[in-house]
This record gives C-alpha cells, sequence and structure tokens, in this order.
C-alpha cells in the first residue's frame, strides 16, 4: 500500500509518458508482480472491487470515443492512447489490490499511510521554502512530479479526512501532522486547495472530535474561533493570501472564471463538446505539450470532452455507485469517508482529481480500503456451540 501511492513523490523531475524514469517502472512492475505471486500462493477469493464494472464503462466509453476520433482524422496520438491504456491500468490495479487486500482492518493502516504521505509532501515543500523564501509560492512553483502546485494541494486536502480518522480514534497526536497539512495547503494556496479549505474546515473539525464526547463542544469551539482569527490575520496582511482566497472563491461561478488559462479551458471544452454532443470529440483532442496531457480542468467537462453525452452517463453511473457504496456502509468512519468523496467533488470543480492518474490511484486504493476494512464474512459461521467444548477441557 505505502509503495502503490507514495512511489510518485520520489521523482524530482516532470512525469510524464516521456520522462518517466525508468526506475518508476521497474518499482511498478516489482509491485504489481508481488501482488500476482501472492495471488497465485495464497489463492484469496476473487474480490473484483465495488466501483469496477461502472469504472471500467467510463474508460471503454472514453477508448471507443477516442478510436472512432482516430479513425475520423486518421492518426493516433500515442500520449492519449498511453493515457488510456493508463487509466484502464489503475483500473486493474484496484481489482487486483482489492483481492490481495482481502477482509480487515484496513482503514486505520490507510489513514497512516496517507498521513506520512501528507508530511513527506509538507516535507518537500518546506525544503523549497527554504531555498526560496518563507511566503506563499508563485507560479514557478516545482516539486519535480507536482510540477504545478495543484497536484500537490489536492492530495494535502484529500489526507485531511484520513487525520481525522486517526484523531477520531482517540489519537489526538495525529493532530501535530494535520496542523502541517493544513499549513502545506495554506503556503501552496491553489485555488482549488484553498476551496476546499475555506468549505470543508468546519465540518471536518465538527466530525473529527465527535468521539471525545464532554470535551467536544469546547474542542471545536476552540478550534474554529483559532482558525477564524489566523485567516483574518492572513487575509488582512498577506496580500498575496487575500487575492488568492479571492480568486478560490470567485472560482464558484464557473460561468464567470475569473482565471482566464481555466477560462479558455472551460472555452475550450464546451466548443468541442458541441462538436461533438454524442460521444465527444476524445482524449485525442485535448493538446499534449512533452508527454502531458492537457485535461479540462474540471471533472465534467473532461468526461464531456472525452465521451460526450454518453460518457457523461456512465460517469454518473460511477457517482451513483460510489456515494451508495459509502453511504450503505455501517461504519463508524462513514461520514469522514463521505467528506473525503465530497472534498474530490469540491475540487474537481476547478481542478483535475479522478482523471488525475495519481489521484485516480490515490482514489482507489482508498475505496477499496474503506470497502474491505470491517468488512462483514460472507459466510458467517456460528461456533458458539463449540466454545462449550473448549471451556470443558
Amino acid at each position: 500500500m505505502p509503495l502503490l501511492i507514495c512511489l510518485p513523490i520520489i521523482v524530482n523531475s516532470k512525469i510524464s509518458f516521456e520522462t518517466m524514469p525508468p526506475f518508476f517502472y521497474l518499482i511498478g512492475a516489482g509491485i504489481l508482480l508481488s501482488m500476482i505471486i501472492f495471488i497465485i500462493i495464497r489463492k484469496p477469493r476473487f474480490q473484483r472491487g465495488d466501483l469496477s464494472i461502472e469504472m471500467l464503462l467510463l474508460f471503454t466509453v472514453f477508448f471507443i470515443s477516442f478510436m472512432v476520433a482516430s479513425v475520423q482524422q486518421g492518426k493516433v496520438d500515442s500520449n492519449g492512447l498511453l493515457y488510456l491504456i493508463s487509466l484502464f491500468g489503475c483500473a486493474a490495479i484496484y481489482i487486483i489490490f482489492s483481492t490481495v487486500l482481502g477482509q480487515g482492518e484496513t482503514l486505520s493502516y490507510f489513514s497512516k499511510t496517507v498521513a506520512f504521505l501528507s508530511m513527506a509532501i509538507c516535507l518537500e515543500i518546506l525544503v523549497y521554502l527554504f531555498k526560496n523564501g518563507f511566503s506563499i509560492v508563485g507560479i514557478d512553483f516545482t516539486l519535480g512530479w507536482s510540477y504545478t502546485s495543484q497536484t500537490a494541494s489536492t492530495i494535502l486536502c484529500l489526507s485531511l479526512p484520513f487525520y481525522a480518522i486517526l484523531i477520531s480514534s482517540h489519537k489526538p497526536y495525529w493532530f501535530i501532522g494535520q496542523v502541517f497539512t493544513i499549513a502545506g495547503i495554506i503556503f501552496l494556496s491553489a485555488d482549488s486547495g484553498l476551496l476546499c479549505l475555506i468549505l470543508g474546515i468546519i465540518p471536518l473539525i465538527l466530525l473529527t472530535f465527535n468521539s471525545y464526547k464532554k470535551y467536544y463542544p469546547y474542542i471545536c469551539l476552540g478550534l474554529i474561533i483559532f482558525i477564524g482569527v489566523t485567516f483574518g490575520l492572513l487575509l488582512g496582511f498577506n496580500e498575496r493570501f487575500s487575492s488568492r482566497v479571492l480568486v478560490a472563491i470567485q472560482s464558484l461561478n464557473l460561468g464567470n472564471e475569473q482565471a482566464i488559462w481555466r477560462k479558455d479551458l472551460f472555452s475550450k471544452a464546451i466548443s468541442l463538446f458541441t462538436a461533438n454532443p454524442v460521444i465527444g470529440s476524445s482524449f485525442l483532442s485535448m493538446t499534449s505539450e512533452n508527454g502531458t496531457l492537457i485535461l479540462m480542468s474540471n471533472t465534467v467537462l473532461t468526461t464531456l470532452v472525452g465521451g460526450g453525452s454518453i460518457g457523461l452517463v456512465a460517469f454518473l453511473l460511477f457517482e451513483i455507485k460510489n456515494y451508495y457504496t459509502c453511504l450503505k456502509k455501517k461504519s463508524h468512519e462513514k461520514w469522514l469517508f463521505f467528506l473525503f468523496l465530497i472534498f474530490i467533488e469540491l475540487i474537481g470543480l476547478i481542478d483535475n482529481t479522478i482523471y488525475n492518474l495519481m489521484i485516480l490511484l490515490f482514489f482507489l486504493i482508498a475505496n477499496s480500503s474503506y470497502q474491505m476494512s470491517n468488512r462483514p464474512a460472507d459466510v458467517i459461521i456460528y461456533d458458539s456451540f463449540y466454545e462449550n467444548y473448549k471451556k470443558l477441557d
């Protein structure tokens, strides 16, 4: 699990299909081979994962759209094809991982893995700040694997509910790492990260400390006041931060996007969709530079371009199944995991989430860990009768 989600952050250069370092493929192949060998030796019960059918349906629509566009234009874009193959690869890893994972206490382990991942990213940000000065980062920010602030900020935001899962199980020392992560989000000040933080911080606090009983109102009130004062001071005395916050809030009005680059992507997405509304213009139409596809910076618009109206229907089926499987599970972490899904939706309004391969793999492993953790047995065995014999012995 740590290898799967932590592997990308060890790359110190821009990750693309043309610049991927060889060791990345080598380690990835080793991870996949180890899971396959585990299945061969242990022969665990097959688990296809709760989202596999809807996800494969969505990706198949994307592939059909891509092939239709390739035939019409008489060319096959290698970057677009590799991206689609990678989507199916993530789905395959999800299915294999769900089978290998089995049933057990997996969500707490995943939460700890995510916590260490976010702290490692924050340390990388800290090193960057040491080199470039302690201030809100500019447009030239890069960590290598995250060549803009968006990807790093998204992972940090998505890690917050998993910190909350650890803290809610009466392990308050994880709050230190959560504060460290929030500081990283503020220093990055990506529009999507700030939007997620502004709208999600109070629900996060209320859900995190719900299990602390008589201390609950005092902790929540104190933290809300502290965060309110901190944000107020930053807004009042840091001009760059206040301007980023205003842009983030204005981004909620998708029809009047303030960021010029994002507005251009939205306009391009609408024109590409209207040109082929049934099956979309495919990922072939998304300009690629140095092996990197430029997505539409919005989950729904990317879906419309990649698969048209048919793709949107498949995406809605995927979303319905996603929330259904989350809410039907009887677990005290249910609402924190639900908040994790809401964070993905919020960030997806103005950024790429599940269509970013790193975020997609993170999301799928999180979903698998949540669904398989404390999963009811497929067959209930009543062994109380035999317990009487053990007592006699």
